[in-house]
């Protein structure tokens, strides 16, 4: 029977009464190889019987896979970062949660999420997106029943993001709502500041100025007082409500908290080896000096400022240059314009400080 192009492989022995095609009984029969259920005498009733046998012909159905060995698969697969050794087994979710406690289908659901965010940042595709909001949407009741109300706010922040990059702007908006409700209720400052910071952002975006000012001001208060000691809070805080005082021109408010965000990001660069809150620091004190250069009215003096505006090889400039990590500006003269007789450095032709 090895002849037969389909059924390849009939080496077993088998105890059937006859054969499947011409009924001949009393001599040793092989079975089909592929469905392991049809037995002949020889090749030439195999192949006359395929026509007929081809119908039914198919291979066994695999037993599925215990439960309790997809859970240690999806464990293994997550350890590893693999999203998609996660998601092979997401046909399985409803089973894994079935009859089991809030704590493990939180859990559940969080492996699964995690694995559509991650696919979500490899293709950029929102169906992972929207995959990830339905089951984040998910945990969220799970997560106050077992009071870890932090984890309850730090979900609903994540998809208050998610959905403003779906453009469910109105959505985003009441997650970030009750998050920040969350945190006031249970006095988590960290999560009232970071709420406040997205609030206020997506006031401005609408064009609400003041509402958003004052959203960034609770979220710099909440900031200082969160109970984490996090000062990357703070640096957010801070970063987002002098970017958006810039805007409104408030000049008088920007100085002092430029100045205080340069002390935040120094602290923070002691912990770190690079800070990209430095940057940030750079590009304020840059932006301030040009703002005070066309309003002589808010002059400061310029050592007020020159500490942050070079760090290493790193010259600030202009907010119209990007921040470069060259080691190729070498110093020079003074400015002819602002007189300042530090260690000026050249960005692409131009004062550092004063741009010109």
């Amino acid at each position: 029977m090895g002849s037969c192009p389909y059924c390849t492989a009939p080496a077993m022995a088998d105890s059937a009464q006859s054969c499947a095609h011409c009924g001949k009984q009393g001599v040793v029969f092989k079975r089909c190889s592929r469905c392991k259920q049809a037995s002949y005498c020889g090749a030439d009733c195999q192949n006359a019987d395929w026509k007929r046998h081809k119908k039914n012909c198919a291979l066994p159905v695999p037993l599925p896979v215990p439960l309790q060995e997809v859970g240690a698969k999806i464990i293994t697969a997550r350890a590893a970062d693999d999203w998609q050794g996660v998601l092979k087994w997401e046909g399985r979710m409803e089973e894994l949660v079935a009859h089991r406690s809030d704590d493990v289908c939180s859990e559940i659901f969080k492996a699964f999420s995690t694995a559509h965010h991650m696919g979500f940042q490899a293709t950029g595709s929102g169906d992972y997106a929207r995959s990830f909001v339905a089951l984040e949407e998910r945990r969220v009741p799970l997560l106050g029943k077992l009071q870890r109300f932090r984890d309850q706010g730090g979900v609903m922040c994540n998809l208050s993001n998610t959905l403003r990059f779906l453009e469910r702007n109105s959505e985003a908006a009441t997650w970030s709502q009750r998050a920040r409700d969350v945190g006031a209720a249970h006095g988590l400052f960290s999560l009232e500041s970071t709420a406040c910071t997205m609030l206020g952002m997506a006031a401005f975006n609408a064009g609400r100025h003041e509402e958003g000012l004052a959203l960034l001001r609770n979220a710099l208060v909440a900031a200082e007082l969160n109970e984490l000691d996090d000062p990357k809070l703070e640096l957010d805080a801070l970063m987002s409500l002098i970017a958006f005082l810039f805007k409104t021109n408030s000049i008088d408010e920007v100085e002092p908290l430029v100045l205080r965000y340069r002390e935040a990001t120094k602290a923070q660069s002691e912990k770190e080896k690079f800070c990209f809150a430095k940057c940030d620091s750079l590009l304020c004190s840059a932006r301030l000096h040009e703002v005070l250069c066309m309003h002589p009215a808010f002059w400061k003096p310029f050592s007020l400022l020159h500490p942050c505006l070079q760090h290493g090889h790193m010259a600030s400039g202009c907010h119209r240059f990007h921040l470069d990590l060259e080691k190729t500006h070498a110093p020079v003269e003074p400015c002819a314009l602002c007189r300042h007789a530090g260690s000026l450095k050249r960005l692409r032709g131009r004062c550092a400080l004063c741009s010109t």
